[in-house]
């Protein structure tokens, strides 16, 4: 009876085939291959979002020296470095993270006119794209009210 219960044991421990392996690998793989894309649709669709909301805040922030300096600044720099060109105008260090956006470029700023352009380049750092290439403007860009 013992010789009987040890061959039960050895004939279950044979494990995996090379076939059964890699049957669970290319699942594995498809299901990986349909998830990745959405995960990096969402992680997109975020920075694009966050990109936006740094462009309202250096916006609101624009309209605050405008109303305190009587005229634009020359450089969203103007977040950080006080100007001697606006002596009401006080910057505040903490708002470093508002220079660039979700990728890590910086904004692109230019006066024009009575207004001012403001934009992201979007994911691919150059002019022009579309999805999260696209290029993003702040509401009251310019640019933005001519599209």
């Amino acid at each position: 009876m013992k010789s009987l219960k040890t061959s039960v044991r050895l004939s279950n421990n044979q494990g995996f085939s090379l076939a059964e392996i890699m049957i669970v690998l290319v699942i594995i793989g498809a299901i990986l291959g349909l998830i990745l894309p959405k995960i990096q649709e969402g992680r997109d669709n975020g920075n694009v979002r966050n990109t936006k909301i740094k462009l309202g805040e250096i916006e609101n922030k624009l309209n605050e020296y405008q109303a305190d300096c009587g005229k634009l600044p020359s450089s969203v720099d103007f977040l950080v470095t006080d100007s001697a060109q606006c002596k009401n105008w006080t910057s505040n260090k903490n708002l470093k993270n508002l220079l660039k956006d979700e990728w890590q470029n910086p904004f692109s700023y230019e006066v024009s006119g009575n207004g001012f352009n403001l934009k992201s380049l979007g994911r691919d750092k150059k002019e022009g794209g579309s999805g999260p290439d696209k290029d993003i403007y702040s509401s009251s860009s310019q640019a933005n009210q001519n599209e």
